[in-house]
């Protein structure tokens, strides 16, 4: 990770030098200088970074340290000394203004420049001595032998569906059996038990996915609960997922109910719903087990409960099997889930990197003979490091580059591994899967010669999909570490954390929130991501890191010191911390005493719980009301790129953020915060606000002048009657609503916000705003996404001549539906249309009907809401690619499942 430190640096050196000559004229020297010794030195890193991994060389592992350090210190000059310019410039304005108006030659200048020479110049020198010392002591990274270099070869199709899962058909069979065998009315608890990285959550979910298409339960579940989960929280979420309380899918849990008595509310709603089916992934506890038990009803109709447990958890599911057994079952239902064997390994794998289905028996055979022995020898049969191989081989020519790549793999496959693979073909002479009934747990000297091998076998092949990543795709990657295991994230708000970070370097042809998509996708087609979420026109929406995978993250991290990630229970940061990450606050309270001068990001996840420290749902006052925090420890964190609150109690702001002015992202999730402090207009960087879950309705009309704003999100922010300048960078505005001055068709706020590529509006009154959004719509030649409510839609939705880049419309209010012969050029005027979905509308009249199945929409309802869909297999001539279809279809159903729900 030095090397990717390193990467940064060059990169804004190089930013600094095409568009800030002038300024650095003092200094370009000392920064030329640097420059080029980082260029010489990142060469090396690679390889050092490679050898540290592999070894336990402590020469290699200080140098790598201390050229990280080197690179830390020379971005913390450079911005450092940007940021005094900024602040010497008049009214906070963004420096190049002022440069250019008044400070060229003048004092103030001077002197910056000459700390930041006097800076560079110790850089340099320190530099040199770590050279030399590299020298003395004879640090001299050894190639490897294969310059893992990515190719253009992928396919681009990224995502791995249910019906390709290959080796879990006995499992899969196995556990229906269990799960709908005669003669076990009780409720019972069914335990998947295996290692991390056997596939458990990826059977639970064919599993579920099979009960889904049969129907055999009334009501099911499948819940990925987050380590540090309350025993009350995990109910509130079963609740929640089980339907309780009506609520949409996307909708944050709001159950009516205390945490003394969700159980019965619980319990109460699954006696009404039936038969149900609980997927439950990590419980790590009997005693929160038995608190789950106790709160599910047994009305002897076949409910079921799995637990999908790691090995380190058996002791679990052997006390739920023994629950089971106070239930008149005597028999065990613990189902052991092992490796693949040679040749399930191997189909997994040619199926996975070779995109194909298998129906050639010449060429399959073929390559399972020659990659069988090989891919078996690196993955030892793990089907997460198999997947991973996969990935990596994608972005390989075949079959050069795929020999080269599985030879070096290959030789580095050895010690406990070798005899831990022995040991595992022996077991698969008796077949790939057994179901153990009641006997002696494993014993820990085989438990802990299993994670042994899991280091050597799956971690090597994370090692090497990791290096042969871009350096900006990884630290993209890297980022993920921030964000809890089991989190279901946002692409889009993780993208734009990105751009915030300076991760994605803009390219011709493309924006940079493009790019920021494509990382994804490549994350995906690598299986380093697991795409859990798509939208209507086929683009991923949300993912999921596998768990061992975000163990591996967060090590890397930390060795890089790329972020610090905390949790309540470790609370100590250092000062130096560049980024900082709090998992949660929800069982305990902190303050920090000391001030983060380094510090560029700062992520808080938290599951602060109003029930635990405010005014009760049901107006109860808890002795802890007054306890709010504050982020006044950030006051010294002058570098600050990214604020990231969500879930503190949070009244307001300081004021003092109108001083941060590198902040380029600032999202703030508390429902306890009205406004914003006027000082926010004076962030000259500011790319994203996103005030989605607060109560703020009135900003500074400044605000709207700051020229970086890509992405505002609110929740009914209201927007100023006019705007004086273009906001030529706008490309996301939700949640406003007009002020309620009539808008001017030559002075409404839209018109200067052209290029906006998703928009939703609320608070519409036809009278006022209709005529003015009218031609405002007609200027955004953009527009993808399109969300209106109000008392009267107008038709141009449907036949304005600019729109014609409008994939998705949302509309709620009376639809002035055009004449049908206006409407039968649909597929001309919007040839990218998917999606139409009416909320509180009249519906679309008949002939319009028509005409919607005429150009391959289907009508279905959604909460009572008629949708309309293009159906690809109706052949309409808007379909893009037939999978896509069926692949979002079936991320919808798997959103409903999900551990944490998705932001966007």
């Amino acid at each position: 990770m030095a090397e990717t430190a390193i990467a940064a640096v060059l990169s804004k050196f190089g930013g600094l030098a095409a568009s800030e000559a002038k300024v650095l004229l003092e200094v370009g020297d000392d920064m030329m200088l640097l420059r080029d010794r980082l260029e010489w030195l990142q060469a090396f890193l690679r390889d050092a970074d490679h050898k540290r991994r592999t070894g336990d060389d402590r020469l290699t592992r200080v140098w790598v340290r201390q050229m990280r350090d080197v690179a830390f210190e020379a971005e913390d000059a450079v911005d450092e000394f940007f940021r005094k310019v900024d602040m010497e410039g008049m009214g906070y304005q963004r420096w190049i203004t002022w440069l250019k108006k008044c400070l060229l030659g003048c004092w103030a200048e001077i002197i910056l420049r000459h700390e930041l020479s006097g800076r560079l110049e110790k850089i340099n020198s320190r530099l040199h001595q770590i050279s030399e010392n590299q020298k003395e002591y004879k640090v001299e990274p050894t190639p490897s032998a294969t310059v893992l270099t990515s190719s253009t070869t992928a396919t681009s199709a990224w995502r791995d569906g249910y019906k390709n899962a290959v080796g879990f058909e006995k499992e899969v069979e196995t556990l229906k059996e269990m799960l709908l065998g005669k003669g076990r009315p009780q409720l019972t608890f069914i335990s998947i038990l295996g290692e991390s990285g056997v596939g458990k959550q990826t059977l639970s979910r064919i599993l579920l996915h099979d009960m889904e298409k049969n129907k055999q339960f009334d009501v099911r579940v499948w819940y990925n609960m987050p380590s540090g989960s309350t025993t009350e929280n995990l109910l509130k979420q079963i609740y929640k997922k089980a339907g309780g309380g009506g609520q949409r899918r996307h909708q944050p849990c709001e159950c009516e109910c205390d945490d003394d008595d969700i159980e019965d509310v619980l319990r109460r709603h699954l006696l009404a719903n039936k038969k149900y089916l609980l997927i439950l992934v990590g419980i790590s506890s009997k005693t929160m087990l038995n608190c789950v038990r106790a709160s599910l009803p047994d009305d002897n109709n076949g409910s079921r409960v799995v637990l999908v447990l790691d090995i380190e958890n058996e002791e679990v599911a052997w006390h739920a099997n023994a629950m089971n057994k106070t239930t008149g079952i005597s028999h065990g239902l613990i189902h052991h889930l092992n490796r693949l064997d040679q040749d399930k390994s191997v189909e997994l794998f040619c199926m996975r990197a070779l995109r194909t289905n298998l129906s050639d028996e010449t060429t399959v055979n073929s390559m399972m003979s020659k990659y069988r022995e090989v891919v078996y020898n690196i993955t030892s049969g793990y089907p997460l490091a198999i997947v991973v191989l996969a990935g990596l081989l994608r972005f390989k020519e075949k079959p050069g580059q795929w020999n080269a790549v599985l030879q070096q793999l290959r030789t580095t496959s050895s010690g406990p591994a070798a005899a831990d693979q022995e040991a595992h073909q022996q077991d698969d002479q008796g077949g790939h899967t057994e179901e153990k009934t009641m006997s002696a747990p494993t014993s820990t000297t085989q438990a802990a010669n299993n994670q042994l091998s899991t280091r050597t076998s799956i971690e090597r092949v994370f090692w090497a999909s990791f290096e042969d990543l871009p350096n900006a795709l990884k630290s993209c990657f890297l980022y993920l570490a921030a964000f809890p295991k089991g989190t279901f994230l946002s692409t889009g708000s993780i993208v734009r954390l990105w751009m915030a970070e300076g991760f994605i370097r803009p390219q011709k042809g493309k924006t940079i929130e493009e790019l920021g998509h494509d990382y994804f996708k490549e994350l995906a087609l690598r299986c380093l991501v697991q795409v859990s979420g798509m939208n209507e026109v086929g683009g991923i929406t949300n993912v999921i890191v596998h768990g061992r995978l975000h163990g591996f993250l967060h090590s890397e991290a930390r060795e890089a010191g790329f972020i610090d990630v905390h949790d309540m229970n470790d609370v100590f940061v250092p000062p130096s911390v560049r980024r900082l990450s709090f998992m949660s606050f929800q069982d305990g309270y902190t303050t920090f005493t000391n001030r983060f001068c380094k510090l560029r990001s700062f992520i808080c996840w938290a599951n602060e719980k109003d029930s635990d420290n405010s005014i009760g749902s049901r107006g109860r006052v808890n002795n802890e009301e007054e306890r709010w925090h504050d982020l006044n420890f950030l006051h010294g964190s002058d570098l600050l790129r990214v604020l990231y609150i969500s879930g503190l109690r949070i009244k307001e702001l300081p004021n003092e953020i109108g001083n941060k002015i590198h902040l380029r992202y600032l999202r703030v999730n508390t429902e306890h915060l009205k406004e914003l402090p006027a000082s926010i207009a004076r962030l000259p960087n500011l790319q994203t606000l996103d005030i989605r879950d607060t109560e703020v309705e009135e900003i500074h009309p400044s605000f709207w002048e700051i020229k970086t704003l890509r992405h505002v999100i609110a929740k009914k922010l209201t927007l100023p009657p006019s705007i004086k300048e273009e906001m030529g960078e706008l490309q996301t505005l939700r949640g406003v609503k007009p002020s309620e001055e009539e808008w001017d068709q030559d002075n409404c706020p839209l018109l200067k916000m052209s290029k906006l590529r998703s928009l939703e509006l609320h608070g519409l009154i036809g009278a006022r705003h209709g005529a003015a959004l009218i031609t405002a719509l007609g200027q955004m030649h953009l527009l993808g996404h399109l969300k209106l409510k109000g008392d009267k839609i107008s038709c141009c939705v449907f036949t304005g001549e600019r729109l014609r880049y409008l994939q998705t419309v949302e509309l709620d209010g009376t639809v002035q539906w055009p004449p049908v012969a206006e409407f039968n050029d649909l597929r001309f005027v919007r040839p990218n249309l998917v999606q139409l979905s009416l909320t509180n509308t009249n519906d679309a009249p008949e002939g319009i009907q028509q005409e919607l199945r005429n150009a391959g929409f289907v009508r279905s309802y959604q909460q009572l809401q008629p949708v309309y869909r293009l159906s690809y297999r109706q052949g309409g001539a808007l379909a893009t690619k037939p999978e896509q279809q069926g692949e979002a279809g079936s991320n919808k159903m798997e959103q409903q499942h999900q551990g944490e729900e998705a932001e966007e």
